[in-house]
């Protein structure tokens, strides 16, 4: 699809190719985590985690610094990967990798979220001397507004993933009697919608910056909700 993209200069074709790296990329965590790849542990394990390691860092190229992996190169290294993968007969085995993925992604999720909140304050903050035409003091520190806004929107862009990636594996992890707490699970889950939701109305045009920077603290508080629950209770 990205081939015939590039080939025919059609751009619909080339970001069809793009989400489908997206889908193959979750597909394929949803599938380790459900076999608990011991990852290092065996030749078929190692192939498995390259095609997933390859999707992912080009996902994180993608969506963090706007710079982008061709699809056919990235499909066909994982897909040759995952080729040799089947052919070693991946089998189960422990969990414990993937709920340290678990937890690193959660955490990466929480402070790209922590980071959007601020730079959504200084947003409204900076709006605000702009309106009421402040120009000195404390707000000539600020940056301006389109980096803000462009960057928050790939803030939020990466932790969307990132927060999904954690959720996928956490509610997996669960469902095989992992100690996950369910209520966490649930928090994050809320969370992850709000952001999902602010982001696709970002991405339409339907949130103004001053809207998106508002609706991003909101879409904070579910999510700081879900990074207290995390914390290990004493008993």
């Amino acid at each position: 699809m990205d081939l015939f993209g590039v080939w025919r200069s059609a751009k619909a074709w080339s970001k069809a190719s793009r989400w489908g790296v997206r889908a193959g990329l979750i597909v394929l965590t949803v599938v380790l985590v459900a076999l608990g790849a011991a990852g290092f542990s065996s030749p078929a394990g190692i192939s498995a985690m390259v095609a997933w390691g390859v999707a992912a860092v080009a996902l994180f190229l993608d969506l963090t610094f706007g710079h982008r992996l061709p699809d056919w190169a990235v499909g066909l290294v994982a897909g040759v990967a995952l080729l040799v993968a089947a052919q070693l007969q991946i089998t189960g085995g422990n969990m414990q990798p993937w709920i340290t993925l678990h937890v690193a992604s959660a955490v990466l999720a929480y402070c790209m979220l922590i980071a959007q909140a601020m730079n959504a304050a200084v947003y409204l903050l900076q709006d605000h001397a702009l309106s009421t035409r402040r120009f000195g003091g404390i707000y000539a520190l600020l940056p301006s507004l389109v980096p803000l806004d462009r960057m928050g929107s790939q803030l939020l862009g990466a932790a969307v993933w990132m927060l999904g990636l954690a959720l996928t594996i956490g509610t997996v992890a669960w469902s095989q009697g992992a100690a996950v707490p369910l209520l966490k699970l649930i928090a994050s889950g809320v969370a992850w919608v709000a952001c999902c939701a602010v982001l696709v109305l970002r991405r339409r045009g339907e949130l103004s910056g001053v809207a998106f920077a508002r609706a991003s603290l909101l879409a904070f508080i579910p999510a700081l909700v879900a990074f207290i629950l995390s914390f290990p209770r004493a008993s």
